[in-house]
């Protein structure tokens, strides 16, 4: 759980590209009902959300005997964590690495699905941002919208933040302004710069690929 839509975002890719099944919430309450209808191996919550603590969640949950079995983890960039005995603490740092990481120390690297159930994804998006910039989150507000209208399992999107580092892949693509998003197959690579405030062209991408759309 984090109120950080853009953060959440990118962390649930990270956990997902690292091969497990994620579910998000974006505060306190909607984390303590998806809880009573769910068990989860593992829940992370940021400390501090607008409508309580993580800290004041887990506990809720714990004594509504929600937990059992169920690894808990709270990330924070807060220097006092109140009420936090007996939770894992991670401060936040720059990147997802460092909770990726906690987690597969929790749990373990996950199982690869089985083959029938692996899909080959029909199209290559990669969306370069630059930190928080406001056109960065546009955009990447934007193409999680656009691509909830479509089956996930056909499309291999991945954020790369420029803000910490650049690697090979940016200039194998020629970035030179953020955001751009560039469709790297199938062939012709393709470039759509700027906040994606109209995804008319990236739908039209998705569509000539054969994407297909949610019901």
């Amino acid at each position: 759980m984090d109120d950080d839509e853009a953060g959440r975002y990118l962390l649930g890719r990270a956990l997902e590209l690292a091969g497990f099944t994620v579910t998000m919430a974006g505060g306190t309450r909607e984390g303590l009902e998806l809880l009573r209808r769910q068990r989860f191996n593992l829940v992370i919550s940021d400390y501090r959300m607008p409508d309580g603590t993580g800290t004041w969640m887990l506990k809720q949950a714990a004594s509504a005997g929600l937990l059992e079995g169920t690894e808990v983890l709270i990330f924070t960039g807060s220097t006092h964590v109140a009420d936090a005995a007996g939770l894992k603490i991670l401060s936040k740092q720059r990147g997802t690495e460092p909770i990726v990481a906690q987690v597969l120390k929790l749990l373990g690297t996950p199982p690869p699905p089985a083959p029938q159930e692996r899909a080959m994804a029909r199209i290559k998006l990669v969306l370069y941002t630059a930190g928080r910039s406001p056109a960065s989150l546009r955009a990447l507000r934007q193409m999680k919208s656009l691509l909830a209208q479509y089956e996930s399992a056909q499309v291999d999107f991945k954020v790369i933040d420029l803000a910490e580092g650049r690697p090979t892949s940016a200039d194998e693509d020629h970035i030179l302004l953020t955001p751009t998003l560039v469709q790297r197959s199938p062939l012709p690579r393709t470039w759509v710069v700027g906040d994606l405030e109209d995804t008319t062209l990236v739908a039209d991408l998705l569509d000539h690929s054969g994407v297909e759309r949610r019901p």
